[in-house]
């Protein structure tokens, strides 16, 4: 009901910006481990994750230390409050003169995100070991703030990867 989105000014006075947050957000978590012999493995680990928050109710904090919780905030009346035309910046007209006042980004946001590993790793002869290891990274994010599952997880994968690859080797010497 009362998420901080940012701080304006009226003249010289501060404005503390709220709203209500819709927020919907699923993660997972995939483990595989898979013995081929006892020597050599491969264990993968994959964490997809899509949040989106969508902010309504937008108001300005007025007397944070009121008794009563409605009496803290004034709620933001239709012809205060104007999204622009490409809806990413919000205009508040606080005197009614219909001049901007102040102006802030509109808060609404859809992240993606997605790491994976996958290693291999071969025990070569007692105590010596090869790692194979790919590592990828996706991460992306919008403003609409609407949150569809089937959506977020495709644009997920056409999100342009960061990759990394690894071999790591250990020898150990018999004295």
């Amino acid at each position: 009901m009362l998420q901080w989105v940012t701080r304006g000014a009226f003249g010289d006075e501060p404005r503390y910006i709220m709203a209500s947050l819709d927020q919907k957000t699923v993660g997972l978590t995939i483990r595989l481990n898979w013995s081929l012999t006892p020597e050599l493995s491969v264990q993968y680990c994959g964490i997809p994750f899509v949040s989106a928050g969508e902010y309504a109710e937008f108001k300005r904090i007025v007397d944070s230390r009121a008794e009563r919780l409605e009496n803290r905030y004034h709620v933001f009346q239709p012809g205060e409050l104007v999204a622009d035309a490409a809806g990413a910046t919000y205009n508040v007209d606080e005197n009614a003169d219909g001049l901007a006042d102040y102006s802030f980004a509109n808060p609404n946001f859809n992240f993606l995100q997605f790491r994976s590993n996958l290693v291999i790793r071969w025990e070569y002869r007692p105590g010596s070991v090869l790692y194979l290891v790919w590592s990828q990274g996706r991460t992306g994010y919008d403003q609409t703030g609407r949150f569809a599952f089937g959506d977020g997880f495709h644009d997920l994968f056409d999100t342009h990867p960061q990759n990394i690859f690894l071999v790591k080797f250990s020898y150990c010497f018999t004295l």
